[in-house]
């Protein structure tokens, strides 16, 4: 399989991810759950999400400077996507806020508007190449759904519902997701081959990964699999 690649989909039922650091959380949850090994909050699969993937070879010039601006770059590539559709989207460039549900936390390079979440990002790194995700919310979120299953205070949905915000809400209408899924994972894959163009005639070192959220430096290495994209 040749780098780089992207992939971009839409799941048509519920589900949930988990970031790494929440192994436990998943007991009695009814429906099809998935860790992650990016870290990062509770994200809720359905078809309100756009869920992306992008993977790098190692040697890709855009990951020199390490996690931190590799986030910042993946982020941007979002934004420009959603301000051609006429989405006034910017980059969170703050610091990092944690949080159980991925979409009440921020990091660098998460795309917002109006300071409302719209994009989440997170990373994957291995020896042989990294893995940047992204979820994009197309519509409303059923927020208590994923308070509910992870025993959480019916509350923390209305906040979900605060610091959030949807493409549907954004348009004033319901994208076709399948289309957008296919643009989406055009426009990365098209992104990734420029700047790998564009980077490679400004020489430097290659930083080395910090561990952390939201990045993971995973050491395995082998066949990229479709599973271990969209499992």
């Amino acid at each position: 399989m040749h780098l780089p690649m992207a992939l971009a989909a839409v799941s048509s039922h519920a589900g949930l991810s988990l970031g790494r650091s929440q192994r436990g959380d998943s007991a009695g949850v009814p429906w099809p759950c998935r860790l992650r090994s990016s870290g990062g909050g509770a994200v809720l699969l359905g078809p309100w999400l756009l869920r992306a993937v992008l993977v790098l070879p190692a040697s890709h010039p855009r990951l020199r400077q390490g996690p931190s601006a590799a986030a910042l770059w993946f982020g941007a590539l979002h934004r420009d996507w959603l301000r051609s559709h006429g989405i006034d989207a910017h980059c969170h460039e703050g610091p990092l806020s944690s949080h159980w549900a991925c979409f009440a936390g921020r990091a660098p390079g998460e795309v917002l508007v109006d300071g409302r979440k719209l994009t989440g990002v997170s990373q994957t790194w291995r020896r042989d190449r990294v893995q940047l995700w992204s979820g994009t919310l197309l519509s409303p979120v059923p927020w208590s759904m994923l308070c509910r299953e992870l025993n959480r205070r019916i509350e923390h949905a209305q906040v979900l519902a605060e610091s959030t915000t949807t493409v549907q809400c954004c348009l004033g209408y319901a994208p076709d997701a399948a289309r957008w899924a296919v643009e989406l994972s055009t426009h990365l894959r098209a992104g990734a081959a420029e700047d790998a163009t564009c980077a490679a005639s400004k020489p430097g070192p290659r930083a080395r990964p910090r561990l952390g959220t939201p990045v993971e430096a995973n050491a395995a290495d082998g066949p990229i699999r479709q599973e271990e994209c969209f499992p």
